[in-house]
């Protein structure tokens, strides 16, 4: 069996991660201009609430009682920046490159925890499924702004 507290902090780093997901793409959302895109961005920050409720479920079940519902204040930064460059007219493509940024740094903690091989099973299986779905986003975020620049 994994260690307890080993995985308690795996999903604590990992809530967080998907929580700066939900708060970039709620935020990606209300600032798009193109109502698809829009739509998009706000579907993807919907499933990445569940991915951090999913999570949290596991660390409450593991003995965790406060479990925190924030995202990091380097996700906050983020979000700032990434409100700057669309205010100084980057537009939709400066959204979907924030995102692009985002994506590829939760995709690098999830890979972290699913290669070491140390947490439970279940939560492996989860945490999985969780990264193959960042993977897919982020290949549809790519190919949204290679459209966008054939445009």
């Amino acid at each position: 069996m994994a260690d307890q507290k080993y995985a308690v902090n795996a999903l604590e780093e990992l809530i967080e991660v998907a929580r700066d997901g939900q708060n970039g793409y709620r935020d990606g959302a209300e600032h798009a201009k193109d109502p698809q895109l829009h739509r998009f961005l706000d579907a993807v920050s919907l499933a990445r609430a569940k991915f951090a409720g999913d999570l949290e479920s596991y660390a409450v079940r593991l003995g965790k009682a406060d479990v925190d519902r924030s995202g990091s204040m380097k996700g906050a930064i983020h979000r700032g920046w990434t409100d700057l460059k669309t205010n100084l007219g980057g537009g939709d493509d400066s959204i979907l490159s924030s995102m692009e940024t985002g994506d590829s740094y939760a995709k690098e903690h999830y890979e972290k925890y699913i290669n070491d091989n140390k947490l439970p099973d279940d939560i492996l299986e989860t945490i999985r499924n969780q990264a193959q779905t960042i993977v897919g986003t982020l290949d549809r975020v790519r190919a949204m702004r290679q459209q966008r620049k054939v445009a």
